[in-house]
């Protein structure tokens, strides 16, 4: 009895404390009107108030009908009235449920969950009745071009036709008047979004013009849109979906200033999806596709600027690679610069990093740059570079050169050791002459007299542990640095060393790291470029089956190597069978397949 009495005092008082007032959550629903119009969806909408916890409405399938649940908006409110505080907060959602036919719909009972409470609406019966929203509205897109190739752009059009309202008494509403009774918040203009938003924003019109349909003026309104397929196949392109309301009665009225105008006073919604059109995406051809294509589509031109011109053997310099658009449609911000690594004439005489490079895009140019080392002395040019796209209107691969850019380079220069020590005139000094004979010192201690055990017998201090280490790790540094000198002298004296030990390792890390197919191909290609010393980003599918076959390698390997790399390709310019994480499980596999072979090539060398 004590008890109860001590928890109601308890929470009458904390009822009073200012701020410390609390209330459960709850549902609430706005059920829509008995009747609705096919097509037209129906919306029910669910206001979930001062919920710590819930969850989104869950709706069943409902024959003859298409479901969304969509989050429409959350609001907060903080009241403050004689000290005590009040926060209330509300999450809307709207249930939009589509007729596709005509006749009775039973919409069910909508389950939301709100502290752990289920809250539930109740079911209903909505008359759909008949639409005729083609004769009123209808919408199609098609794209300019049906088939574009991998890279170029996509035009697409949306094409909007309106049958104007015509009031008996104030007559026909013009093309702006219909176009204002679009509801462009609540419909999805898919790729249209943007041109959309800058109608809305500047409270315009689409263009427009008038056609005649079954002896019927209709308003036809189109909208632009550009985007660059990624791969071939389904360019993936959205479902448009309008909304409208459609007016079917209008009524004079008087602004502010006294000026005429005319209000709808009955109306019905309408609503219509469109579909593109087929669209074909082809990918660029595999046969005749150059060395130096990096996936580019149209026409361009290659510009490349060298700075320092005048460089030792070594020194950097800094190539600027100036790509230009001739055509004024390609999307430079993906556009890929030349492969470099690829270049025989720039990697010999030249160290090229293979690093992916980022450009910078300037109205219809996008710039690299990149820095090179010479390799050697005497080399007299930057060589021209070649820049290959797919040009679509001639159906060829175009390859374009920079012109070649000249400079000088010297040998690197080096110490000369005698002249670190000289004399003050500048003249070097004769070597010192080492003392080999002690004399007597004064006081008649002979230097060079025998010692014996009795000078000696407390000379010798005891040496601990930490004096033993620090007398140890001199010599151990020395045999490290000497050891660690004839590693670096036999990576230098053979370049080529470094490369083949650590090249199971690279491609390893070159995997793990892998996002792309073409990185999956990389890895393999890069693999074998390690090993057998050729220039990062040469070697293709061929080189490697005839290094494999002139290796004496099973045949089935040099199968699965081109096999492999065929779908990487394919994958990269177009639709490809297999996952990615597959493509690079198998890589593993032949990646220890071909360490096997290396190994056994080496083992009988």
């Amino acid at each position: 009895m004590h008890r109860t009495l001590v928890l109601i005092l308890v929470a009458s008082l904390l009822a009073l404390v200012p701020g410390m007032h609390a209330q459960a959550g709850d549902a609430r629903f706005v059920m829509p009107a008995p009747e609705a119009w096919e097509g037209v969806p129906i919306r029910i909408l669910v206001e979930v108030a001062d919920a710590s916890d819930f969850t989104p409405p869950s709706v069943p399938e409902i024959a003859g009908a298409e479901v969304r649940v969509l989050e429409r908006g959350r609001q907060s409110r903080t009241d403050i009235r004689n000290g005590r505080v009040t926060r209330s907060s509300t999450v809307t959602y709207a249930v939009e449920i589509t007729p596709n036919t005509a006749g009775p719909l039973d919409l069910p009972p909508i389950t939301v969950t709100v502290d752990g409470r289920q809250v539930t609406s109740r079911a209903m019966r909505v008359d759909v009745r008949a639409s005729n929203a083609a004769d009123l509205l209808s919408a199609e897109i098609f794209a300019k071009r049906p088939e574009v190739w991998v890279g170029e752009p996509l035009e697409l059009v949306l094409r909007l036709v309106v049958k104007p309202f015509t009031d008996p008494v104030h007559g026909r509403l013009n093309e702006s008047q219909m176009w204002s009774l679009v509801d462009a918040a609540n419909s999805e203009w898919g790729p249209f979004e943007s041109e959309m938003a800058d109608i809305v924003r500047r409270q315009g019109t689409p263009r427009s013009h008038q056609e005649q349909r079954d002896g019927t003026v209709h308003y036809v309104y189109e909208l632009t849109a550009r985007t660059w397929p990624p791969k071939a196949g389904d360019p993936g392109i959205d479902p448009v979906r309008i909304r409208m309301t459609y007016p079917l009665g209008l009524q004079v009225t008087q602004g502010f200033f006294m000026e005429p105008g005319l209000r709808v006073t009955d109306a019905r919604p309408l609503a219509v999806t469109a579909t593109p059109a087929p669209i074909t995406v082809k990918p660029p051809p595999e046969e005749g596709r150059p060395a130096s294509f990096a996936g580019a589509v149209g026409r361009y031109t290659i510009d490349v600027a060298a700075k320092p011109t005048e460089v030792a053997v070594g020194d950097p310099i800094t190539l600027t690679i100036t790509i230009e658009d001739q055509t004024g449609k390609a999307r430079l911000e993906s556009l890929l610069p030349p492969p470099l690594a690829a270049d025989e004439a720039l990697s010999r005489d030249f160290r090229v990093p293979t690093e992916a490079l980022s450009g910078v895009v300037t109205g219809k140019s996008k710039r690299f740059t990149v820095t090179v080392r010479p390799l050697r002395a005497g080399v007299a040019e930057v060589p021209p570079i070649a820049f290959s796209a797919w040009d679509p209107e001639q159906r060829a691969y175009d390859t374009v050169r920079s012109a070649a850019v000249p400079i000088v380079v010297r040998p690197a220069d080096r110490m000369d050791l005698s002249r670190i020590v000289s004399t003050a005139g500048g003249v070097p000094a004769a070597p010192a002459a080492v003392a080999t004979q002690l004399t007597e010192l004064e006081g008649g201690l002979v230097a060079n007299k025998p010692v014996t055990p009795a000078m000696v017998a407390d000379a010798i201090p005891p040496v601990d542990m930490g004096a033993a280490l620090a007398l140890l790790l001199p010599p151990v540094a020395v045999a490290g640095a000497a050891a660690w000198n004839l590693h670096r002298r036999r990576h230098e004296a053979e370049p080529g060393r470094a490369r083949r030990s650590g090249a199971r390792r690279s491609a390893e890390r070159r995997l793990r790291t892998a996002v792309t197919p073409a990185e999956v191909a990389a890895a393999v290609t890069g693999y074998v470029e390690d090993v057998t010393g050729r220039p990062a980003g040469t070697v293709t599918r061929g080189d490697i089956d005839r290094i494999l076959r002139e290796s004496g390698a099973d045949p089935a390997l040099g199968e699965r190597c081109a096999s492999l790399l065929a779908s990487c390709e394919r994958a990269r310019y177009g639709a490809a069978a297999g996952t990615d994480a597959a493509r690079a499980d198998e890589a593993r596999a032949i990646l220890e397949a071909l360490e096997r072979t290396a190994a056994r090539a080496g083992g009988d060398r």
